[in-house]
């Protein structure tokens, strides 16, 4: 009988990397939300940190590893941008991710004037867009709502 190395599957190895993220994160204190790419974007991880809330408000740190240049999804695009919707009203610019190219890493800090949103970054021609693109490498649904 002959052994075969073993290779791990994509899959696989997101599920490793996630429960590495969920363990470490375990052991943080905070909130903290584990965020995977979108098919755009299918090597990218990371996760949200809520800092803090008011009443109205959340601060957080959106902080994504595994990110490719930007323009590798499209010639045409040149920044990555966080967003903020709560499904109601317009989505709101946080800001730009500061991309480290050889890290190959993204973070953020910003606060969101909302409780309950969905945090989204997505891929954009400029870092100063009116509204989001398709072109969507990361979202997650964040709630400080007790």
């Amino acid at each position: 009988m002959q052994l075969r190395p073993l290779r791990a599957s994509r899959g696989r190895v997101k599920v490793a990397l996630l429960l590495g993220l969920s363990a470490l994160c375990a052991a943080c204190g905070g909130d903290r939300y584990i965020v995977v790419g979108t098919a755009r974007a299918p090597s990218a991880c990371g996760f949200v940190e809520v800092d803090g809330t008011s009443d109205k408000s959340t601060r957080l740190t959106v902080h994504l590893e595994q990110l490719h240049s930007v323009d590798s999804l499209d010639p045409a695009l040149h920044a990555y941008v966080v967003w903020f919707e709560n499904g109601k009203d317009t989505p709101v610019r946080a800001g730009s991710l500061k991309y480290l190219p050889e890290e190959r890493v993204g973070e953020l800090k910003a606060v969101a004037p909302y409780r309950k949103f969905v945090v989204k970054v997505t891929a954009e021609a400029n870092d100063t867009p009116s509204a989001p693109s398709a072109f969507v490498v990361a979202d997650e649904q964040i709630s400080t709502l007790d």
